[in-house]
């Protein structure tokens, strides 16, 4: 004790920063040592027992827990279980809807436990800050899942686990590429700033995770598009083997403690512990098969080429496929099919855990090895972690450090460079002729081979997406360390004060490699490298004090807290073109000249001071009210403070009216919170750029974003009811919720007038609205001593709408992106917050010059087509109209069946991989009247008389005074371009589909071979899963999978709902093994 004193001590004046990580990591190091010695110091007995409900049905999933400890197990489907515990030691048995049972360990005794029904609700669950409490006194709504509803259909990327499970989450994948990420919103979005992901906060063992979307390789002006690659989440850094449980927080009551960055809700992630008793030893290892579930169909009856003028001259020096039909010499190649492949991964896991009656620790090592469906695309995971607890009379000390190494190889989906010219591979793959081979993309000599090399210039030609993934490197390499130390102090029974320091820091370093020859602009063509090192850390610190007393039955707490929070981040930018020679790909081989660097540097702090007081009476009504004031130095010096209150409540009509008949347990609930955010780093200056260097000159300039010294927090309010009751025993449960949210004084980022000197400028303007309702129904189904059926449905819709917002503004784009006709908007005063606007057919008016609804479309008399309204009109909804979820759990003795279907219905999506594939011929659609005629019908848009005409391929038309060709026409209908030409891609309406799907989303089965060990000196347990997971969708949509996006989850309203040439969603199959020694 002694010397944890004096190390303490140590680290509380570091002399530096490597000196303070240095005595940091001394001090979780020397927590790691003492509390394994103890453990092995202090072993117990084995005390092995079953769990039995009253009718003597098996209970899984009871907690048997050491009193005074925070040593724990759970039943299995069996109901048994096996703990070790030093003889005399009492064991709790808990179990939602059943009374707590305790008794005293004996050696080598046998429980026999069988649990009584309570009547009532007590399940403890995780809330904010940690601190744990009965569901029954929470006056808002939590979800708690734990680790095996996780491992169901384990995802390396713990947010995809949670689709399907949780009322009012939305998971949007990116794609199917390897390590892919995903983008999660809880009760909708709340921000319309593209800096602002709108993502939960994510907490694991209370230290705040950082969850950002990283784009790689270059940015800005010399750098890579928003939509040319994948990007990962990096809660994919966590180890899911490493969760024992994770809580979701919904509300702003819920979540308010936690100040600003918790205004999107939060999700609480604990990580697994150690027991009391043997060191254990468990091993899991599976491997995974999986394939792209759904490509799209080109058309195979015509070839290459296209008809650039009004004459109708067939040119076929070009990728484009309106060609001649294909004749029985052509060779036709399954291009898209043939350039996938199966991807497999290998998953494997090992943890070490014990404990003593004050000691535990956890250490488990993981590697996670995935091949993508991509030729040369891949990624892998290495993680490591450590959790203890020592126990040193009334001071409890923890302590976890986890280190994560990711490396990804990744490649363009679409066009690469900004600026710079070439495509990506996606791009190319779906649009590529069925009659050019495409996997002949290389020469003898090593160049690419180009099919129309000696018509196109390198810069006008396409790369072959073979010479993409085989030459053209983009990797990323994320290493990651997060730890905590957690010092608790009993002062009282009553009182107890908490100590915390988090840190949580990571390196990312991206490569980006265009190889010599590729179809890129001159400057580029002879070769082009970059690197760039984004690196984020956060460090913070927590002084909690919890006060907790009962008289009268009243039980009364109070908890006053401060934390600060300091967060730094860096970006370096090294770039350069134009090799001196070949095969040496080195900075050192460019001039320089042609090398540039830009660094960049991020700073924020802040400091919140924060309490909770609540009152119960009799378990009966519940009140907690929660009050916190945040200085953040993101904010003017006039606005940087801010406060939020909240209030919540519930009441447990069962406890005073126990007797009604078949119900259970009842309970009303309701809350009320506001909820401050401050804004991102410097957006309340105007700036200079970081100098950047061109050649031997350096160059500085203003920053494109007009600063504004008066801006202020966004401010949340929101209010939600509900209840929960429980039927026949605990057997049927129901819990419903109905919220509203309205988070004001938007920092929102518009575009300003060209005079001004400045693109954009942050300022306060409007509000995003969200209401919406949750419905989570459970049962146990069927309920036999050798067969269960465990239901859980959940239901959920969100209505997200922008109100209030700059005058004169139809729409506000929250980016830039644009994919093929449309783009993500935001539309004020009450529109959509997740729309879109794109390009539509304009049709008649009447006498007031209102165009009617379904009437006659517009024909222009100077192209003899439609006309197109290019005011970019609202074309979609992207927000679904309800989610739901139907989870099933079959237990027949030792076999465990789990079927999980994930239900979706309406919210627009844009295929925009189909309106490429029309723009280039390859759409099967394209193929109506066998490409021999077009029929428009209408009104002539000067005359006002009736238009109706059919364009035939093998005639002329004269039209605007000229001969037209017939297949000029008919290529120029689907295809055209040209701004207010009516074709068929220029319509947005022809790709949008308001979707619905019902997905079987995982399929899992489990075989547990524990019982036939008749020796189990070695293993204690083995089981056996096969997974299925992703494996058949029922849609109306016609193209690939609609879950995915483009450029997913990048910023604000993201791009959810925009399939545009991604990498397509996969589908897999698993088999595993778990096995404890």
């Amino acid at each position: 004790m002694r010397k944890f004193t004096r190390l303490l001590q140590a680290v509380k004046k570091p002399k530096s920063n490597s000196m303070r990580k240095w005595k940091l990591f001394s001090l979780v190091m020397f927590a790691t040592l003492n509390m394994i010695t103890n453990t092995l110091m202090a072993q117990g007995v084995p005390i092995n027992g079953t769990v039995l409900a009253e009718d003597g049905t098996p209970l899984p999933g009871v907690t048997v827990t050491l009193v005074g400890t925070s040593h724990a197990t759970v039943t299995d489907m069996k109901g048994a279980f096996t703990l070790t515990a030093k003889e005399g030691a009492m064991l709790e048995f808990s179990y939602v809807g059943y009374s707590r049972q305790k008794i005293k360990a004996t050696a080598g005794m046998q429980v026999h436990m069988v649990m009584g029904d309570n009547g009532q609700m007590q399940d403890v669950v995780v809330t904010a800050m940690g601190i744990k409490k009965e569901r029954k006194a929470l006056g808002y709504s939590v979800t708690e899942l734990n680790a095996g509803e996780l491992m169901k259909n384990k995802n390396t990327n713990v947010v995809n686990s949670l689709v399907g499970k949780v009322p009012g989450v939305n998971v949007t994948q990116f794609s199917g590429a390897a390590g892919a990420g995903a983008s999660i919103t809880i009760r909708g979005g709340n921000s319309t700033s593209e800096n602002r992901q709108n993502s939960p906060l994510f907490v694991v063992d209370g230290v705040i995770y950082d969850n950002s979307t990283q784009p790689t390789g270059n940015s800005g002006t010399d750098g890579a598009t928003r939509s040319n690659t994948t990007y990962s989440n990096r809660v994919m850094d966590i180890n899911p083997e490493d969760i024992e449980s994770l809580s979701v927080l919904k509300g702003a009551a819920a979540a308010a403690l936690y100040g600003s960055r918790a205004a999107d809700g939060v999700i609480i992630i604990t990580t697994k512990k150690g027991a009391e008793g043997t060191v254990k030893v468990s091993v899991a290892s599976k491997v995974v098969s999986s394939w792209a579930n759904k490509l799209p169909e080109a058309q195979t009856q015509f070839a290459n080429g296209s008809y650039p003028s009004i004459n109708g001259v067939l040119n076929t020096n070009t990728y484009s496929n309106w060609g001649l039909p294909v004749g029985p010499s052509d060779t036709i190649y399954n291009n898209i099919k043939d350039f996938f492949q199966h991807g497999i991964t290998y998953d494997n896991n090992v943890n070490v855990s014990g404990g003593s009656k004050n000691g535990s620790f956890y250490l488990s090592g993981s590697n996670f090895k995935q091949t993508g469906i991509l030729p040369n695309t891949g990624y892998n995971k290495t993680t490591f972690r450590f959790n203890g607890e020592q126990k040193y009379g009334a001071l409890t000390l923890n302590a976890n450090v986890a280190y994560s190494v990711a490396n990804t190889d990744r490649t363009l989906t679409t066009s690469g460079l900004y600026g710079g010219g070439g495509n990506g591979a996606m791009g190319a793959v779906y649009t590529w002729p069925q009659v050019f081979n495409m996997s002949n993309y290389q020469n003898p000599d090593g160049t690419q081979y180009r099919k129309l090399a000696g018509a196109l210039p390198l810069e006008s030609d396409v790369d072959n997406p073979y010479w993409i993934v085989n030459k053209d490197r983009l990797t990323s390499q994320t290493k990651r360390i997060t730890g905590g130390i957690n010092a608790s102090y009993k002062i009282a029974n009553w009182w107890d004060v908490i100590a915390r320091l988090g840190y949580d820091q990571y390196y990312t370093n991206d490569y980006s490699y265009t190889a010599p020859g590729s179809a890129v602009i001159q400057m580029y063509q002879n070769g082009r490298l970059s690197k760039n090192q984004v690196s984020y850390a956060y460090t913070t610190t927590t002084l909690m004090s919890n006060w907790h007393k009962t008289f009268k039955g009243f039980d009364t707490h109070l908890m006053l807290g401060t934390t600060s929070e300091n967060t730094d981040g860096t970006s370096q930018n090294h770039w350069g073109y134009n090799f001196i020679s070949a095969n040496n790909i080195s900075f050192l081989n460019f001039a320089p000249t042609n090398q540039f660097f830009r660094d960049n540097v991020s700073k924020k702090r802040l400091v919140g001071a924060y309490g909770e007081v609540g009152v119960s009476y009799k378990d009966i009504a519940f009140l907690t009210a929660t009050a916190r004031n945040d200085w953040s130095s993101t904010l003017p010096q006039d606005h940087w403070s801010y406060f939020y209150p909240s209030i919540s409540g519930s009441f447990v009509f069962t406890q005073l009216i126990p007797d009604i008949p078949y119900l259970s347990f009842g309970k009303v609930r309701a809350s009320w919170a506001r909820v401050g955010k401050d804004a991102t780093p410097y957006v309340t200056s105007t700036y200079l750029n970081s100098p950047i260097n061109y050649g031997s000159f350096v160059g500085v300039g203003n920053q494109y974003t007009k600063g504004n010294p008066y801006l202020m927090p966004e401010i949340q309010n929101s209010w939600e009811v509900g209840g929960e009751l429980r039927f026949l025993k605990n057997r049927i449960g129901l819990d419903y919720t109905y919220y509203h949210s309205e988070t004001s004084n938007q920092i929102a980022s518009p575009r300003l007038s060209n005079t001004s000197g400045y693109i954009l400028m942050s300022i306060n303007s409007g509000s995003v609205i969200n209401k919406g309702m949750e419905v989570a129904l459970t049962g146990k189904a069927i309920s036999q001593k050798d067969f269960t059926w465990d239901v859980m449905l959940n239901f959920s819709y969100n209505k997200g709408r922008l109100g209030n917002f700059l005058p004169g503004v139809s729409y506000f784009y929250p980016t830039d992106a644009q994919f093929g006709s449309v783009k993500a908007a935001s539309i004020p005063n009450g529109g959509y917050f997740l729309g879109m606007t794109g390009t539509t057919l304009l049709r008649e008016t009447d006498a007031n010059k209102k165009e009617i609804p379904n009437g006659r479309y517009l024909v222009d008399p100077l192209t003899g087509l439609y006309k197109t309204n290019t005011n970019n009109p609202i074309v979609g909804n992207r927000e679904p109209s309800w989610l739901a979820g139907f989870n099933n759990t079959f237990r027949y003795k030792h076999f465990i069946l789990s079927v999980l279907f994930d239900v979706r219905k309406g919210g627009d999506v844009y295929n925009g991989t189909d309106y490429a594939m029309v723009l280039n011929g390859l759409s099967k659609k394209t193929l109506l009247n066998n490409r021999q005629s077009v029929t428009v019908t209408g009104v002539n848009a000067v005359t006002g008389a009736d238009f109706d005409q059919t364009y035939e391929a093998d005639k002329s038309y004269v039209i605007n005074g000229q001969t037209v060709s017939g297949k000029y026409i008919i290529q120029r209908y689907w295809s055209s371009t040209e701004s207010g030409v009516g074709s068929y891609v220029q319509n947005s309406m022809n790709f949008i589909t308001s979707v619905n799907w019902v997905k079987l989303r995982s399929l899992s089965l489990t075989y547990d071979f524990t019982s036939m060990l008749k020796n189990k000196k070695i293993f204690k347990e083995i089981s056996a899963t096969a997974i299925g997971y992703n494996l058949h969708t029922w849609t109306n949509y016609k193209g690939m999978d609609p879950e995915v996006s483009a450029a997913g989850g990048t910023g604000g309203s993201g791009s959810t709902g925009i399939d545009y040439l991604g990498v397509p969603a996969v589908a897999s199959f698993t088999l595993g093994v778990n096995m404890t020694f």
